[in-house]
């Protein structure tokens, strides 16, 4: 009996082996890699809501690892919150921040 175990087991890893390769596995296929074109992209959007007071813009350009842009608002003060950004790798990421007091226009008196 110990013999017939002993063949058993010997044949079995002997087909183990020789197909050890094929299973699950498929004839490698090399893979081609495409070169991309650095990534680039712009756009621009705003919004000017009288009714809720919502007024934004922002504006983002990117060409490879080099992102610039732009976004306002105004703030519940009145004044305009203005971003100017950029990111590259050499320095991450940039932001100068300023805000903008708004201009308010007396209106002229009218004496009856």
């Amino acid at each position: 009996m110990k013999a017939f175990y002993a063949l058993t087991l010997l044949v079995i890893s002997y087909f183990a082996s020789t197909n050890a390769g094929l299973i699950g596995h498929g004839i490698p296929i090399p893979i081609e890699l495409e070169e991309n074109s650095p990534p680039q992209y712009e756009f621009h959007y705003s919004v000017h809501d009288t009714h809720t007071g919502d007024v934004k813009d922002q504006f983002e350009h990117r060409h490879g690892d080099y992102v610039t842009g732009r976004y306002s608002l105004i703030e519940p003060d009145g004044q305009r919150r203005v971003v100017e950004y950029n990111a590259d790798p050499l320095l991450g990421f940039t932001a100068q921040v300023h805000r903008e007091v708004p201009v308010i226009r007396q209106l002229p008196l009218h004496r009856h």
